[in-house]
């Protein structure tokens, strides 16, 4: 292909990829500040906080709306070569269906690439800080985190009394934890816990087999069953360490492994981590099918039919994506064969409109 009509092409979706996001962006945050007024209308915050929140949603935001604008720049790039007889001549002059597509796709699969490096970890870091500044602030209370596959867990009684408490086997699917060692410490006694196992109900950690071990007194004491009392309970726990949303791209491989050692796995997180990985692969899948029933738009097809057509497309894919999403959590379903059932019907619609166009 011609490099000017290469970069003509690749500008051109470029150009209509911006315009989208910025007035589907516009109009859906609008939507986003009435939610956000909703949620901190009781703190009586003024109209910068609620402008800030609305920005700290905005990566997410992008992620989100990315496929229908992919959807919808594609519709119009077409549009726009068929109202101004550009598709046409570049057919005259023997550029195919899929040459005029190679461009257009390069466009999509680099916005795809500068989504997932880019705007995935800021919209991880964004999101956490959104919650931090909406939700209760526990952290005078208890933290949880995992590190290097250990969970470690501060619980705060009182400003007098803090427990510690590193846990290195455990399975959060029945709540029962091995090797548990715990570290109190208040005002007059420091004690070092170490327990075979335990169970967490509700917010009792119930600890069997413990060897207590008074540090200010240097006494040791064997206990067969000891309770410990939390700030938190069971559900607070699953909460904050599968929160997989929250995530880098980066860091997927390593929680997966937390995960799995915590019995915490599950297919539909499996799923959405394979397809933010492979995102840019299906925009371009996506354009293609789009593709497909945009080349045979007419020159004088009105704007709003367009732009009916450009959201029914989407709207299917969305629909498509979100029931085989809900198949693969309620029957267990391979997650490779969901994301394959996603990829390939798109992919196989748009190959039949092409195979229409091309030898029509």
């Amino acid at each position: 292909m011609n490099n000017k009509i290469f970069i003509y092409l690749f500008t051109m979706k470029i150009k209509y990829i911006v315009i989208n996001t910025l007035f589907l962006g516009l109009f859906i945050q609008l939507i986003n500040l009435l939610e956000i007024s909703k949620i901190i209308e009781e703190e009586n915050s003024d109209i910068y906080s609620i402008l800030f929140l609305s920005i700290l949603k905005l990566p997410t935001l992008i992620i989100e709306i990315m496929p229908f604008v992919i959807v919808i720049s594609t519709s119009f790039v077409y549009r726009n070569l068929i109202t101004n007889n550009e598709l046409i001549s570049m057919r005259n002059i023997g550029y195919s269906i899929l040459d005029i597509f190679k461009p257009i796709s390069l466009a999509i699969f680099l916005v795809g690439i500068f989504i997932i490096i880019f705007i995935n970890p800021l919209s991880s870091k964004s999101e956490k800080m959104f919650d931090s500044k909406t939700a209760k602030d526990f952290s005078d209370l208890y933290s949880i985190n995992i590190k290097d596959n250990e969970i470690w867990i501060k619980n705060i009684q009182n400003k007098y009394e803090k427990y510690f408490i590193n846990i290195s086997n455990m399975d959060l699917e029945i709540m029962s934890a091995k090797d548990i060692k715990i570290i109190y410490i208040s005002n007059n006694r420091s004690k070092f816990y170490l327990a075979k196992e335990g169970k967490i109900d509700g917010k009792k950690f119930k600890l069997k087999d413990v060897v207590i071990y008074d540090i200010d007194r240097d006494v040791y004491e064997n206990q067969n069953n000891v309770e410990i009392i939390f700030n938190f309970n069971d559900k607070n726990l699953i909460n904050s360490i599968s929160n997989y949303k929250y995530v880098p791209y980066y860091n997927y491989i390593d929680h997966i492994k937390s995960l799995k050692k915590f019995n915490l796995f599950s297919s539909e997180i499996s799923l959405y981590y394979l397809s933010e990985i492979l995102k840019p692969f299906f925009l371009v899948i996506i354009a293609f099918t789009v593709m497909g029933f945009a080349g045979k738009f007419k020159r004088n097809e009105g704007f709003f039919k367009v732009l009916f057509i450009s959201m029914l497309i989407g709207f299917l894919f969305f629909l498509m994506k979100e029931v085989l999403t809900a198949l693969t959590i309620s029957y267990s379903l391979s997650f490779w064969l969901s994301y394959f059932i996603i990829f390939s019907i798109p992919t196989i619609i748009g190959l039949y409109q092409i195979l229409n166009i091309e030898f029509k």
